[in-house]
């Protein structure tokens, strides 16, 4: 279901306080039709329930784009654009709007920043050509948390599969585009083996993964009742129905925590830093070459 929206404002703005320069983020919609079923977004913090169930196009974005772009290009030289980081860019719905492709260009061609892209969506291959001439100023972290379709549709039921995101990252990372691979989020003893990690690195490699990235799982309660069911209400449901034997172990796990306790983190790091290594890919997030 979509609905068509004005936007106030079209980036979120923020200074980095290690490098002073302007740090940029920019969702043309809001929703997303891939319904994963771990995605934070979902929880009362960041989303009323009705927007949780609809996409809403913010079909004016171009426009409150160009004036605040107006107004930060004199004062801002450098900095970076992260491209979306609540909602895919490219779900379904790109395809009608164009919106994504719309910023992309407008970024690319008008302004000095660099670009970070976050998606799970094949349909980033759209912008191939577009990229391709800005090369040195894009980085796109694509999604991959398991190489287990089964697992991929119980939690990523709508979104491309396994072996087309491979190909997206294989397609940019041989034309020179630098394309790694967000391990977000790591889903507790579901995606977190030794065998899970070493054959999703294994096919990493193959791909031609640029770097690798990661994070874990958190799981928010409701504060008020804006929502009838909190974010991990839901994802307790879907573990109920397809992994019971593990709702306990992760009632302790999370216990008083929105993500899992350090002890459990150090583990997992240890063993992520160790598999990256052996198929030697990076494990500090995207390198920039301008």
């Amino acid at each position: 279901m979509e609905k068509i929206i004005n936007c106030k404002t079209a980036l979120n703005v923020s200074i980095n306080r290690y490098t002073n320069e302007i740090e940029l983020s920019i969702n043309p919609y809001l929703g997303c039709y891939h319904k994963c079923n771990y995605c934070y977004v979902q929880a009362e913090k960041y989303s009323k329930e009705k927007t949780i169930n609809e996409v809403e196009v913010k079909i004016n974005i171009i426009d409150v784009l160009i004036k605040q772009l107006n107004n930060l290009l004199p004062k801002y030289s450098s900095g970076i654009v992260y491209l979306g980081t609540s909602s895919d860019p490219f779900q379904p719905v790109e395809r009608k709007y164009k919106l994504s492709h719309k910023i992309l260009s407008l970024l690319l061609e008008h302004t000095p920043y660099n670009i970070h892209i976050f998606t799970k969506s094949v349909f980033i291959l759209d912008e191939l050509e577009l990229i391709k001439k800005f090369k040195e100023r894009v980085n796109i972290s694509i999604t991959i948390i398991t190489t287990d379709e089964k697992i991929k549709n119980v939690f990523e039921p709508y979104s491309s599969s396994i072996k087309e995101r491979l190909y997206c990252m294989k397609e940019f990372n041989s034309n020179n585009i630098s394309c790694g691979c967000s391990i977000m989020p790591i889903l507790p003893y579901i995606t977190d083996s030794k065998e899970n990690i070493e054959k999703l690195f294994s096919v990493l490699k193959d791909a031609l993964c640029s770097y690798v990235w990661w994070g874990y799982l958190t799981l928010r309660e409701n504060i008020t009742h804006i929502n009838k069911i909190s974010q991990k209400e839901k994802y307790f449901a879907i573990l109920s129905q397809h992994f019971p034997e593990l709702v306990e172990k992760y009632k302790i796990l999370y216990k008083n925590r929105i993500s899992p306790n350090l002890e459990y983190q150090k583990i997992v790091d240890t063993r992520l830093k160790f598999y990256a290594k052996k198929y030697k890919i990076l494990f500090c997030g995207p390198k920039w070459t301008k």
